[in-house]
């Protein structure tokens, strides 16, 4: 089971554009020592803020 600890909140922020990933608050890149899983967070997060569609687009990782 994964764990979208911000999904709940990220609609009622309203922000602009939002990654929300299966990790933990605090941990919101990966696990510690991952680093494949976190460049990939890293990276589906950049892209993010040159492809959003408009306001409020939020990806699901």
């Amino acid at each position: 089971m994964f764990i979208r600890a911000f999904a709940h909140v990220a609609g009622r922020m309203r922000l602009p554009r939002v990654l929300v990933t299966p990790h933990l608050m605090g941990r919101t890149i990966g696990p510690a020592g991952d680093r494949a899983r976190q460049r990939q967070v890293v990276e589906a997060a950049l892209g993010l803020l040159t492809q959003a569609d408009g306001p409020e687009t939020r990806l699901d990782l």
